[in-house]
């Protein structure tokens, strides 16, 4: 992918945090991205909230530690489709509630 193409990619999506998912709602997963941050290695998901809208999540870090490279060239490569779900907060640990759906 040329310099243009990921400079684009990189700008035309608006980041939000889990929570501000809607509760229940299938997410097609795009796109996964593994980066380092300050709080260690993390995965972006590109999601398709739309028909026209996509937005990048960055995964808690006890679900980005269950995503493998394999995984994610799955579901860059197109050979999966797959959908984020996030289906609340654990009322006990406050933790937010993931699932990945065919």
């Amino acid at each position: 992918m040329d310099l243009g193409k990921r400079f684009e990619e990189a700008t035309a999506y608006a980041s939000v945090t889990v929570a501000s998912l809607e509760p229940h709602k299938q997410y097609a997963i795009v796109r996964a991205k593994r980066l380092s941050t300050k709080f260690g290695m993390s995965v972006v998901l590109t999601l398709r909230s739309s028909d026209t809208n996509v937005v990048k999540v960055f995964l808690p870090p006890r679900c980005s530690d269950v995503v493998t490279d394999a995984d994610m060239q799955s579901i860059n490569s197109g050979a999966v489709d797959l959908n984020l779900v996030y289906k609340g907060v654990c009322e006990s640990s406050n933790a937010y509630l993931l699932a990945v759906e065919p």
